[in-house]
């Protein structure tokens, strides 16, 4: 099959954009010619690029014609519908957050669309215009994670992993890493960004993160802790896999909340036994080959024809890409109030502490001078 496979912004390396490329390297693998289309482009294109796939951000660079598109944002998925009105259209929605990765809400942008967790599914059947919905699992490359070996047996390091996690929700984690007796290191697009997680993960044993970071952990044979933004779920085991994969591994899985304390007492628990078993659920359920064919089964089905397409898609891509340069914009801004505010804490804690150390030094010299006028006196007396 000829397959565009579109998103938003292909830049980081983030969620979205490193399933884009283990999906795009399997479809590949198996014969099929793959186009990845983003309206903006960084790093991870040129990884892309660099690996001989075509990457293009115009739609007039698109192919003439191609057999199936899997979009995963709505602006794309508005400008491939346009383009391709003949094409099969699934989209593979990501967030239940972000609106525009769900699915466009004018009849006939998408044919299916395909969700990795139930928390999303939950979400696009409840739109208003919703499609055919498709629950996959999170795919992971098998060949890339995990050929590296088992954890040292001397050594306890743990890998905080992930884009979400800095400032003091990292120290938080870092923190407890330290009490149960791990050196904790950081890694992340804010943090020390890498193109080489799997190279990451073989050097912990034990990997602190979020959805596709904790499958990666899985495929990489390393205990694995869900911990995040929302909260923290601890350990993926035999017993609790089931409840976290159902999550997307978002640390929202358990009601009672993950503090520091109970973090560092988990941790302790680690057991080096873990990532032999992880790198088995793994291959059960998380091999992108497996995912591959079920994305193309779906493009294949006659129960996913071409719709027919109402409504101005241009038009609604433009507004859609609009959008998300507001949504940019609006990030960043949080982004420098959170680090504002970090440096005027900061600056006041000098000030409270320079304050200080003047008072002290003021008290030492007034007791000095006190001291001496007494020796002076007791010598006159």
């Amino acid at each position: 099959m000829r397959i565009v496979l579109s998103l938003h912004a292909f830049s980081q390396h983030a969620g979205t954009e490193t399933y884009s490329l283990c999906v795009a390297s399997e479809l590949r693998r198996l014969g099929h010619e793959v186009t990845l289309h983003a309206t903006e482009l960084g790093p991870i294109a040129e990884i892309a690029r660099t690996d001989g796939f075509p990457v293009v951000a115009r739609a007039d660079e698109l192919p003439t014609g191609v057999d199936g598109v899997l979009a995963q944002d709505a602006g794309t998925a508005y400008t491939l519908a346009r383009r391709y009105p003949a094409a099969a259209r699934v989209m593979v929605v990501h967030s239940e957050y972000h609106a525009l990765q769900f699915p466009p809400q004018l009849t006939g942008v998408c044919d299916a669309a395909v969700v990795m967790n139930e928390r999303v599914r939950r979400r696009v059947e409840h739109l208003a215009a919703a499609p055919r919905v498709v629950r996959l699992r999170q795919p992971v490359d098998l060949r890339r994670f995990g050929v590296r070996g088992r954890p040292s047996q001397h050594r306890r390091r743990a890998l905080i992993l992930g884009n979400y996690l800095r400032g003091d929700r990292a120290d938080v984690v870092a923190d407890a890493c330290r009490s149960a007796g791990f050196e904790p290191s950081i890694t992340g697009v804010h943090t020390r960004p890498t193109s080489t997680p799997e190279r990451d993960i073989a050097e912990a044993e034990v990997v602190v993160g979020l959805g596709r970071c904790i499958v990666e952990a899985l495929a990489g044979r390393r205990a694995a802790f869900v911990y995040g933004l929302a909260g923290g779920d601890g350990w993926v085991t035999t017993d609790s896999y089931e409840a976290l994969e159902s999550d997307g591994f978002a640390g929202t899985a358990r009601d009672e909340p993950l503090d520091s304390r109970r973090m560092a007492e988990e941790l302790a628990a680690w057991d080096p036994t873990m990532g032999d078993i992880n790198r088995q659920l793994a291959f059960a359920h998380h091999d992108v080959g497996n995912h591959v064919m079920d994305l193309l089964d779906l493009l294949h089905d006659p129960a996913t024809p071409p719709s027919e397409i109402v409504g101005p898609m241009d038009e609604m891509a433009r507004l859609v890409r609009m959008e998300w340069d507001s949504w940019s914009r609006y990030a960043g801004a949080v982004g420098e109030v959170a680090e504002l505010r970090e440096e005027i804490d900061r600056v006041h804690g000098d000030a409270a502490r320079a304050i200080d150390a003047e008072r002290q030094a003021r008290e030492r010299s007034q007791a000095a001078a006190e001291r001496e006028a007494q020796r002076t006196a007791e010598e006159h007396a």
